[in-house]
């Protein structure tokens, strides 16, 4: 994904409204007043795994389980590719126009899961741990023994999952790590198809972001 500003998906109808939280700025150097919020905790998915699949939804999967899969959360995947296209359900789509959602969701898990050893959970529930933290502070905060900085933009529509799972969002975050230098920018739906599904979106869409640029940002994750 581009560090440049991009809105959030344009189902999302409606002007983007800005909250830019931070409006009084902390002094530099003011580590006293930089609020630490390396303790929250966030709601997390309870793993659930689909009896006629083997998936499991919110947990550890093997690739080869994936790249085998007709369907998750009971919709087939032709059924989901169609909704995932631009101009379905997103006008830029959640996935590119000749993209395949399977083989997404394999390279991206290989990635994640067997070569860096981690979990899309891990790195879903501090993409939301961020994501509620900008919307309860502005300026500068602490998070993992980091400095981030954050704001939040709001829309008047929602943006519902096409997994058709329930969640959706109105909800458009910006953080920046400071020690790093680095700035990601992710609708809250993100890290709902992160846990769930282990889905960081298609590389046809700008909406994507690749696993690689978040675990550089999330920096403080160890493999």
């Amino acid at each position: 994904m581009s560090l440049q500003s991009v809105p959030a998906h344009p189902l999302v109808t409606g002007f983007v409204l800005a909250v830019l939280l931070g409006l009084t700025a902390q002094a530099p150097g003011d580590d006293a007043a930089i609020k630490d919020f390396s303790d929250m905790e966030v709601k997390q998915l309870a793993p659930e795994k689909d009896p006629k699949t083997g998936f499991i939804t919110g947990g550890k999967n093997a690739t080869s389980l994936i790249q085998g899969l007709t369907e998750v959360n009971g919709r087939t995947i032709a059924s989901l590719e169609k909704d995932m296209r631009p101009g379905a359900y997103s006008t830029k789509g959640f996935i590119g126009a000749d993209e395949r959602l399977l083989d997404i969701l394999a390279e991206d898990n290989r990635y994640v899961v067997e070569e860096l050893g981690l979990t899309h959970q891990q790195i879903a529930r501090h993409l939301r741990a961020l994501g509620e933290i900008a919307q309860k502070t502005g300026g500068e905060f602490r998070y993992r023994g980091r400095r981030f900085k954050a704001s939040v933009q709001l829309a008047r529509g929602y943006q519902p999952s096409p997994f058709k799972d329930g969640t959706q969002t109105n909800v458009f975050v910006s953080v920046q790590n400071l020690d790093k230098n680095l700035k990601l920018e992710y609708s809250l739906l993100l890290p709902d198809l992160i846990e769930r599904y282990g889905f960081y979106e298609g590389k046809g869409t700008p909406y994507r972001i690749e696993p690689r640029k978040i675990v550089e940002f999330l920096d403080f994750l160890k493999p």
